[in-house]
């Protein structure tokens, strides 16, 4: 099942014209420059715009179609809609904004254990005041947890980190990484820091000039898609459970179903779920596994593909049963290595270079 879209709206040096299909679980990143017209789409898709042409199928409801004349009005689609700024009622106490919504829902709806929604999002102490008297990370904090009580079919989030802070970034990342799993809620996801997007998405949906361009697993198109990797290269995503903690070394151990990987640093906890981004210029490869070596992450590969060179540099893409591992190396390397589609090989990568 998905989650369907279909809108055209035209300006004078503009125009918008997007069809696509999104998953009915998980985050889909929205992703594309500025100007491109993601705000424009997200307002579509909330009912805040009106177009020539319109198609919404949200959980098999019926949002859109332009053809048949069915219009859902904003405030009946049930979609959750928090922006960069936490757009909340400045008369209203938290308690009061984070029950605005939920008080609209039917009765039979009002099921949610609301006292354990304040404290999954830290705000049990903060019920009884006002958004002037919080940071902006509380902020958001409270208009997440205001859109999820009002029972959204579909969840857009647009660049609610950007206004953040580095350390207010840090604090409201986690609850970001949970909502779409703890309240089987699809969420879209728009953002600008490429990051952020491999380590929230699941898919993705590339657009440029009003159009998209591209759409499909985000562990796929991080390879080489020229939208996501200009920032950051290539990159690949592994993901894992904390099995082992050396507190003394800093070191934890992520299970990665069939094989482990060594993470320094920061001390993760035991059963955590993680998700790493690893940069593929940071993956060398070798014909021999290293005995002596002060790199901790050293993993049996099969080449699948060798990509065309770009830059004096080619994309190695490899595999380990069914994980992708990808390596940027040098013409040089490819022919001293001789490697091609079938070598098999071991990719190594140090914990450091491990972006949590």
């Amino acid at each position: 099942m998905s989650i369907e879209f279909n809108y055209k709206k035209s300006y004078p040096n503009f125009t918008l014209d997007c069809e696509f299909s999104i998953p009915e679980k998980g985050v889909t990143i929205l992703f594309g420059p500025s100007g491109c017209g993601k705000s424009t789409l997200l307002n579509c898709i909330a009912g805040l715009e009106k177009t020539e042409q319109a198609y919404a199928k949200v959980c098999n409801v019926i949002l859109d179609d332009k053809k048949n004349k069915i219009r859902v009005a904003a405030n009946e689609r049930r979609v959750g809609y928090v922006f960069q700024e936490s757009r909340l009622f400045p008369h209203k106490t938290v308690l009061e904004n984070l029950l605005y919504g939920y008080m609209r829902i039917s009765k039979s709806e009002q099921n949610l254990d609301i006292i354990e929604i304040f404290k999954k999002f830290s705000l049990q102490n903060l019920l009884h005041a006002y958004p002037h008297q919080l940071s902006g990370g509380q902020k958001q904090r409270v208009a997440l947890a205001r859109a999820i009580l009002s029972r959204p079919r579909l969840l857009i989030l647009d660049e609610p980190l950007s206004a953040l802070d580095y350390a207010s970034k840090q604090d409201l990342f986690p609850y970001l990484q949970t909502i779409h799993k703890e309240f089987s809620i699809p969420v879209i996801y728009v953002s600008h820091d490429i990051k952020e997007v491999l380590q929230l998405g699941d898919s993705i949906v590339l657009m440029e000039n009003g159009k998209i361009v591209d759409s499909g697993d985000l562990v796929d198109l991080c390879v080489t898609q020229p939208l996501l990797t200009e920032q950051e290269g290539a990159s690949f995503i592994l993901e894992g459970e904390v099995s082992d903690i050396n507190e003394q070394e800093k070191i934890s151990t992520v299970n990665c179903q069939n094989f482990d990987l060594l993470l320094s640093g920061n001390i993760l906890e035991k059963k955590q779920h993680v998700r790493v981004l690893v940069h593929a210029r940071d993956v060398s490869l070798t014909l021999d596994k290293a005995e002596h070596s002060s790199i901790l992450n050293i993993l049996p590969v099969e080449v699948s593909k060798v990509h065309q060179e770009k830059n004096g540099k080619h994309i190695i893409e490899c595999c380990l049963e069914k994980t992708k591992i990808i390596s940027m190396i040098s013409i040089r390397s490819l022919h001293k290595l001789n490697i091609k589609a079938g070598s098999k090989l071991f990719a190594q990568f140090k914990a450091t270079a491990l972006v949590k």
